[in-house]
């Protein structure tokens, strides 16, 4: 369903991509730093490309556009170790902004980390597979299966979320923690028996290496995979205004990834990664580019933020809780929203995924 009104649509959508003839906001006195450094989650194939909102923001060189005339750098940085390896990059000064998978920037904040979550990086699918030959029909079949997740990140919560309405536990699986490109490998050999993660699975179904178990597509199932876009507290307290910017653009590209105009100029943006273009065809068909690109934190984003840290106190991946509407910083999303006339865009949804009126 299309969420953007005539008011919206016109115009914006004339060009390839109609936001860059918006009218720049007015700049402030601040000075920006000559660098912003801004990370995603690394790939299989190690290419230095993102995907959803990120991999918009990256390509279309919103964030260079919006700094250019001040001769600022965007330092990208798409690490092989994805989230945990980005929550070291925070730790050792490395990093300004990320856009990562919930549970880790979860975990880092618990840990001590001084970032604010300032929007949602919107839903993903996540997704089972069996290697050939499995006889595994559902999630409940896989008691006493070798299934592989990579630990520390978002997948290690969707796991949980996803065995425990199928009645079971993590200690009825054997869990391989795995990155991703060993992941492929070690299904192929049958070393395990299934993996658990994002669209980058659905190559394997495509080359016959695997057969399809399970997905959150096109629901907000328990385990649906969400993150979020945060900045490093000392930089949001010496560069507000900067940082208004960057969400600026962050906005922006998350406009671009919701409409229904740019779906196949979408899918050459992230084939970049090194996922198969067909994958994120797949991965996307049918579904509402709104809803999985959403940047609002409504309802079901804080619940699913409240879920994450229960979830690592249980798991002991942090030593206490924290208060998440103390960590999500709403404010720079709702002046970017409102300054680029978004308001009406996307729809909120309530912590049980319904949508609210």
């Amino acid at each position: 369903m299309n969420r953007i009104t005539r008011r919206h649509s016109l115009g914006a959508l004339t060009s390839a991509f109609g936001v860059l003839a918006m009218p720049q906001l007015a700049r402030a006195a601040e000075r920006p730093p000559a660098t912003i450094r801004i990370a995603g989650p690394g790939n299989a194939a190690g290419k230095p490309y993102g995907n959803n909102v990120l991999g918009v923001l990256r390509v279309k060189g919103l964030l260079e556009e919006e700094f250019k005339t001040e001769g600022v750098t965007i330092d990208w940085q798409f690490p092989r170790g994805t989230g945990p390896a980005i929550n070291e990059a925070f730790a050792n000064g490395q990093l300004d902004f990320s856009n990562y998978g919930g549970l880790p920037n979860v975990v880092g904040r618990g840990a001590g980390l001084r970032t604010r979550a300032l929007a949602s990086n919107g839903l993903a699918p996540v997704y089972i597979v069996a290697r050939k030959g499995a006889k595994f029909a559902s999630v409940a079949d896989l008691k006493g299966a070798r299934i592989s997740v990579s630990r520390g990140t978002i997948y290690e919560w969707s796991l949980n979320r996803i065995l425990t309405p199928a009645g079971l536990a993590e200690r009825d699986v054997q869990i391989f923690d795995l990155q991703a490109a060993d992941q492929i490998s070690a299904i192929a050999s049958g070393d395990i028996d299934a993996i658990l993660a994002g669209n980058n699975l659905l190559e394997l179904v495509d080359r016959d290496i695997a057969t399809l178990v399970y997905s959150t597509k096109g629901t907000r199932a328990p385990g649906t995979n969400f993150g979020s876009f945060v900045v490093y507290e000392d930089f949001a307290r010496r560069y507000p205004e900067t940082t208004q910017r960057v969400v600026n653009s962050y906005i922006r590209a998350a406009y671009f990834a919701s409409q229904e105009a740019n779906r196949q100029e979408l899918y050459d943006i992230w084939a970049l990664t090194g996922v198969p273009r067909a994958a994120f065809a797949r991965d996307y068909d049918g579904d509402d580019l709104a809803d999985r690109h959403s940047p609002l934190a409504d309802g079901f984003y804080r619940a699913s933020v409240q879920s994450g840290i229960d979830f690592s106190i249980s798991k002991k991946l942090i030593r206490a809780s924290f208060d998440p509407t103390q960590w999500i910083d709403q404010s720079f999303l709702d002046r970017a929203i409102d300054t680029l006339g978004y308001r009406q865009v996307w729809r909120a949804y309530d912590a049980a995924g319904k949508p609210q009126s």
